[in-house]
C-alpha cells in the first residue's frame, strides 16, 4: 500500500504533473504510473480484509461485515471485476482519452484532467483484479489465462503507441506549441512518448504475463508423466474441457474414415494445385502453386498450430495413399535402427532450407509441383515398406516443422484417467487392436509429454478401448520444462539430435527472413554476378546460419564451464529455451506472408477454373495479387509476438539455471543465466531489425 501510495504521489503532485502540461512524453509516463503501476501495487496490499478483521466487534460483524457480506453488492462487485467487463473498460478508458479532442479537453480542464486520471486509476484497479487476485477473492477463469489477457492488453495498448509512433505530423495541438518552447520538436516529443508507452508499458504488461505462464509451467506433472511400474499409485482424473467428448468434433476425432476423409480433401486440394503447377503460367503470382503453397498454407497451419494444435499433420495428404494402400499391401519391415533419430532429418531440414533459398523455390510453381509429388511418393513407399509412421518421424521435414511448432498449442493428446491405463491389458493405443492401428511414432499415451513426436493423427483416440485418450487444454511450452524421460523422446537433455532439429529450426527461421530483407538482398547481388545465383545463395544462406548459432555455441561452451554440465547437455537445455523465441519468429515470418497476401489466393484459382474447366468464377482481379498492403496493427502484433517469445525464453532459462542449483545462491543463478540470456537478446535484436526492414513481397505481383 505505501509504495501505491507514493508512486501515486509522484505521479500527480510532483514536477511531472507540471511538465505534463508542457511535453507529451512526460504525460505518457503519467498516465503509465496511474494506470499500469499504481493499481497492481495497491491490489497487492490490499488491506480490506485484515482492516475489517481488526475494527472492533460492533463495526466488524454490525456494520461492514453485513455490508460486504451483502449478495447485490458482492453481485456488482464480482461482475464489474470480470475480465470480459475490466478488459473493455480499461482498453476504451486508455483509447478514449487518447483521441485529441478529449485529450486536448483534459488539457485545458482541470476538473477533466482529474476525471480523466480517476477513469486510469480504477479502470486500471479493475483491469489489474483478476491478474493480482487480492485476498480473499478468487478468480473463475483457469489461472494461465490471465497471460493471453495481459497479452490482448498489451495489443490495445501498442495500437495507441503505433498511431502515435508512426503519425507524420503532431496529433494534439498543445503540445505543437509548448513542446517547441522548450526546444523539442513536437513530433520528436510525440515519438518519444510512443516509445515509453510502447516498450515500458509492453514491459508492464508482458512481465506478469510470462509470470503467470511460467509458474504454470511448473505445476508436477507427476499425474501424467509415469512409468507403468508406478502406475498404480492414486491418479486424479483428468477434468475440464476435452475434445475427443464434444459433441460433434469427438465424433470426428473418434472415427477413422473421417480423418480418411479430411486427407483425401486436402489430397484433392493438392492434386489441384500440382495440375495448376504443371499446366498453368510460368509466373508465381498467376498461378496456384505461386500462391496457396507458400502464402496461404504455411502461414494458415502457424496459425492453426498455435489456435488448435497439429491440425495440419492430422490433415496431411501425404499419407492418405498410404493409408488406403495398407489395406492390401502389409509393412514388413521396421525403420533401420541406425537411422532411428533426427540427423537425419536436421540434415534434410537444412537442405530443403537452402534449396528453398537457392533455387527460388516460391517462384516456380513447376518445381513446387514438384515437391507435392515428391512428398506424396516419398511417404507412401516409405510406409508401405516400413512399419509405423516412419516417413512423419524420420523423414518428413514439413512434419518436424509442426511437431516442433506444436510446443505452443493450447492443447495436446494424452490420457484422461491414468488409473485406466494401469488396468489395461492390451496398450492398444500403441499397439493397435480391433479398432485400428495404434501411435505410429511410439508414443505410449500413460507417458507421453507436450506435443513433440505427435502428430496428431487419432489413432490412439480410436484405438483406445477404455475411451481414455483425451485431447484438452495444455499450458504452450510446458513440456519444455519438464527434465524427466517421456515416451519415445526420453530425456530432452540427452537427445542431441533432437537439439540439432531445433537449432537449425530456430537459426533457419531468422536466416529465412532475414535472406528476405532489402538491404541483404540489395548486398547480395553484389558478388552474385561474379557466381551462379543457386550457388552464391546457398553459400550465403549457410554462411548465415554458421553465424547465427555461433552465439548458441558459445553460450553452451560457457555455461559447461560455469555448471559443470556436459556440453551437448548444456547446449539441448540451451536451444530448448530458445524455441519459444524460434516459434514467433516462424510465427511473425508466415504471418506476416498471409496477412499481406491473403487476397491473393482468388485470382489465380478464377483463372485456373476458366482455363482448365470451363468454370467462371468471375473476371480476377489481379490488383490483388500486387503489392499486398500491410495494415497498421501488423508491425505491432509482430514485435508483441517478437517480445513475448523473447521474455518466456529468458524466463525458462533463468528457471533452469535456478532449478540446476543457481537458485540457492542469488549471484551464481545470475552468473549462469547470463550467457543464455545473452544469446536470447541476440537473437531477438535480429528478428527485431529483420522486422523493420522493408521485406520482398515473394508470390506478389511485382
Amino acid at each position: 500500500m505505501p509504495a501505491g501510495l507514493c508512486v501515486l504521489a509522484v505521479a500527480l503532485w510532483s514536477p511531472l504533473d507540471a511538465w505534463s502540461q508542457w511535453l507529451l512524453a512526460a504525460h505518457m509516463v503519467q498516465h503509465l504510473l496511474i494506470a499500469m503501476v499504481v493499481p497492481p501495487l495497491l491490489l497487492l496490499a490490499w488491506p480490506m480484509a485484515p482492516l475489517v478483521a481488526g475494527m472492533p466487534r460492533w463495526m466488524s460483524r454490525g456494520l461492514f461485515g453485513p455490508l460486504l457480506a451483502w449478495p447485490p453488492l458482492r453481485r456488482v462487485a464480482t461482475r464489474v471485476v470480470h475480465p470480459l467487463v475490466a478488459w473493455p473498460l480499461a482498453v476504451v478508458a486508455t483509447w478514449v482519452w487518447h483521441v485529441p479532442v478529449a485529450y486536448e479537453w483534459a488539457l485545458r480542464s482541470p476538473w477533466a484532467h482529474a476525471l480523466e486520471h480517476a477513469c486510469f486509476l480504477w479502470t486500471g484497479v479493475l483491469f489489474w483484479w483478476p491478474v493480482v487476485q487480492p485476498w480473499p477473492w478468487k478468480g473463475s477463469w483457469p489461472r494461465w489465462t490471465m497471460s493471453i489477457y495481459l497479452l490482448s492488453a498489451d495489443v490495445a495498448n501498442t495500437l495507441v503507441a503505433a498511431v502515435l509512433a508512426f503519425a507524420g505530423d503532431a496529433i494534439y495541438s498543445t503540445y505543437r506549441e509548448t513542446a517547441p518552447a522548450l526546444g523539442v520538436p513536437a513530433l520528436v516529443d510525440q515519438q518519444r512518448a510512443a516509445v515509453i508507452m510502447w516498450l515500458p508499458g509492453s514491459l508492464l504488461y508482458l512481465v506478469p504475463a510470462v509470470v503467470i505462464l511460467a509458474r504454470a509451467l511448473t505445476v508436477p506433472r507427476a499425474p501424467r508423466v509415469v512409468s507403468l511400474a508406478v502406475l498404480g499409485g492414486p491418479r486424479t482424473p483428468r477434468r475440464g474441457w476435452d475434445a475427443t467428448r464434444a459433441p460433434w468434433l469427438g465424433r470426428f476425432l473418434h472415427s477413422a474414415r473421417a480423418r480418411l476423409g479430411l486427407r483425401l480433401v486436402m489430397l484433392g486440394i493438392a492434386a489441384v494445385v500440382v495440375l495448376d503447377g504443371f499446366l498453368g503460367p510460368d509466373h508465381a503470382a498467376t498461378n496456384i502453386a505461386g500462391t496457396w503453397p507458400w502464402t496461404h498454407g504455411r502461414g494458415l497451419a502457424a496459425v492453426a498450430v498455435l489456435l488448435a494444435g497439429n491440425l495440419a499433420c492430422m490433415g496431411c495428404p501425404l499419407i492418405a495413399p498410404r493409408t488406403l494402400l495398407r489395406r492390401w499391401v502389409r509393412p514388413r519391415w521396421r525403420w533401420p535402427a541406425r537411422w532411428r533419430g533426427k540427423w537425419l532429418v536436421a540434415v534434410t531440414v537444412l537442405a530443403w532450407l537452402v534449396a528453398y533459398e537457392s533455387l527460388a523455390w516460391w517462384d516456380s510453381p513447376w518445381l513446387t509441383a514438384w515437391l507435392i509429388v515428391g512428398l506424396v511418393l516419398a511417404a507412401t513407399v516409405t510406409d508401405l515398406l516400413f512399419q509405423g509412421s516412419s516417413f512423419c518421424r524420420w523423414i518428413c521435414p514439413v512434419g518436424q516443422w509442426n511437431m516442433a511448432m506444436g510446443m505452443a498449442a493450447p492443447v495436446e493428446v494424452g490420457v484422461r484417467d491414468a488409473q485406466v491405463c494401469v488396468r489395461c491389458a492390451t496398450q492398444d493405443c500403441i499397439r493397435g487392436g480391433p479398432a485400428g492401428p495404434g501411435c505410429g511414432t511410439g508414443l505410449f499415451l500413460p507417458r507421453k509429454v507436450g506435443n513433440m513426436e505427435c502428430t496428431w493423427c487419432m489413432d490412439c483416440v480410436t484405438a483406445c478401448p477404455h475411451d481414455n485418450a483425451a485431447v484438452s487444454v495444455a499450458v504452450p511450452f510446458r513440456e519444455i520444462a519438464w527434465e524427466g524421460t517421456r515416451a519415445a523422446i526420453g530425456r530432452w537433455a540427452e537427445r542431441t539430435d533432437l537439439a540439432a532439429l531445433l537449432l537449425v529450426l530456430g537459426a533457419g527461421g531468422i536466416v529465412h527472413a532475414l535472406l528476405m530483407t532489402e538491404p541483404v538482398a540489395a548486398w547480395s547481388r553484389g558478388f552474385m554476378d561474379a557466381w551462379s545465383r543457386p550457388w552464391a545463395v546457398a553459400t550465403l544462406t549457410l554462411l548465415a546460419m554458421a553465424i547465427v548459432t555461433v552465439p548458441v555455441v558459445l553460450a553452451a561452451t560457457a555455461g559447461r564451464f560455469l555448471r559443470g554440465e556436459a556440453l551437448l547437455e548444456r547446449l539441448a537445455r540451451l536451444v530448448l529455451d530458445l524455441w519459444p523465441l524460434g516459434v514467433s519468429v516462424w510465427l511473425v515470418h508466415f504471418g506476416f506472408h498471409l496477412v499481406t497476401g491473403w487476397a491473393s489466393a482468388l485470382p489465380p484459382l478464377q483463372r485456373a477454373s476458366r482455363e482448365g474447366a470451363g468454370l467462371d468464377l468471375g473476371e480476377p482481379q489481379w490488383a490483388a495479387n500486387c503489392c499486398g498492403h500491410a495494415p497498421e496493427w501488423l508491425m505491432p502484433a509482430m514485435l508483441l509476438a517478437l517480445g513475448a517469445g523473447c521474455v518466456l525464453s529468458l524466463w525458462l532459462a533463468w528457471r533452469r539455471a535456478c532449478a540446476a542449483g543457481g537458485g540457492t545462491h542469488a549471484f551464481r543463478a545470475i552468473m549462469w543465466w547470463i550467457p543464455d540470456a545473452v544469446t536470447t537478446l541476440l537473437w531477438w535484436a535480429l528478428s527485431v531489425w529483420v522486422v523493420l526492414q522493408p521485406m520482398e513481397m515473394r508470390g506478389l505481383l511485382a
